[in-house]
């Protein structure tokens, strides 16, 4: 998973000490080109990213944010690895905790990456306080749970887009003024010809569930692929020769 290098489940008997220092540092993000979006999160996201969608190992649809025209490049993360954009996605934001849910039950389980520097047993905000959620633990687990049912809700939405045979295959080719050719494949978007010959049933649905607003916010933000060239642009004149 991106960014996570050792997941672990929040246990009191294990984790009664755990103490997280809060940062704005994200250079955990520096190498990702990419991060999965929810549906709420198209709006402000479709102001300053290109929204696409990325095809899963296992064949289903996950829409992205794109963040930059190489892989292992991210162009919103600065030399001193704070956010460079206005919007940060959610999934950048939650790092180092993950939900997950239990095989038996469903029920919603805090994990976490425990190879965080910013995990200690002495400084920062505790986790636990007398074996129960602190403070602080509470609202990571109420952004957890909204992030997760969200995350299902726009699963959701890419499969009924898959379902109806929208989405197809574009690799972002760009030249930048100097003259250097970038080149950005497995990445799909909506068929804007298909969509216009859906069904009126099919489109009285997609109405219904909120996926047209989806779409029409993704279609917009592709326009940002030009903003990523100039920013791409940008950052190769700033580096050092």
């Amino acid at each position: 998973m991106l960014f996570y290098k050792r997941i672990v489940s929040l246990n009191p008997a294990a984790h009664g000490r755990l103490h997280i220092v809060p940062s704005d540092d994200v250079g955990y993000a520096r190498v990702s080109n990419s991060v999965p979006l929810i549906g709420p999160e198209f709006g402000e996201a479709g102001k300053e990213y290109p929204i696409a969608f990325a095809k899963a190992g296992d064949g289903h649809f996950v829409p992205v944010a794109v963040l930059g025209l190489n892989d292992g490049e991210n162009l919103f993360v600065n030399g001193a690895g704070r956010w460079a954009g206005h919007y940060i996605p959610a999934f950048v934001r939650r790092y180092p905790f993950v939900p997950a849910e239990q095989a038996e039950d469903k029920q919603l389980i805090v994990c976490f990456d425990d190879t965080s520097p910013r995990f200690n047993e002495t400084a920062g905000e505790p986790l636990l306080v007398d074996g129960e959620p602190s403070a602080y633990l509470q609202q990571i687990i109420a952004f957890l749970r909204e992030f997760h049912a969200e995350s299902q809700r726009t699963a959701q939405f890419a499969a009924t887009l898959h379902e109806l045979d929208l989405l197809t295959e574009r690799r972002a080719d760009a030249v930048s003024p100097s003259g250097e050719r970038y080149s950005l494949s497995g990445l799909w978007i909506v068929d804007e010809a298909r969509f216009q010959k859906i069904s009126r049933d099919a489109l009285d649905s997609l109405f219904q569930t909120g996926a047209l607003g989806l779409i029409y916010l993704h279609l917009a933000s592709l326009s940002n692929f030009a903003r990523l060239l100039e920013r791409k642009a940008a950052a190769s004149t700033e580096k050092p020769h």
